[in-house]
């Protein structure tokens, strides 16, 4: 059982880096860093993928934010507008991917807490 506060945490430092080089702004909210997660390993791959992918698309003075809500990780970034093709494409059991001309892309994964 792995607190989820620590796989975002592991993903947070390693991107961190990389997206001050870019001129990104990374932000994290999670108002309950008690919070345990099942499937760890499929978490930490899903948000590992997406914020790769967010890094990517990401612009000069963009920001992401990752986010714990209801048990679920939102990643939400300013980059490019995904088609509703390429979300659908994108979206797994596990992870939902939307994008709104004017909000960017948010990516939804699930990470259900522990009992």
């Amino acid at each position: 059982m792995e607190r989820i506060s620590e796989t975002i945490n592991k993903i947070y430092l390693k991107y961190l880096p990389i997206v001050k080089r870019v001129g990104v702004t990374l932000d994290v909210d999670f108002p309950d860093t008690t919070l345990t997660i099942r499937e760890k390993e499929r978490v930490e791959r899903d948000l590992d993928k997406t914020m790769e992918s967010a890094v990517k698309r990401a612009k000069n003075n963009g920001r992401i934010i990752i986010q714990v809500r209801k048990g679920k990780i939102i990643i939400k970034d300013n980059g490019t507008i995904l088609s509703k093709t390429t979300c659908d494409l994108l979206s797994t059991e596990h992870v939902k991917v939307e994008s709104r001309l004017g909000f960017g892309t948010t990516v939804t994964i699930q990470a259900k807490h522990q009992d």
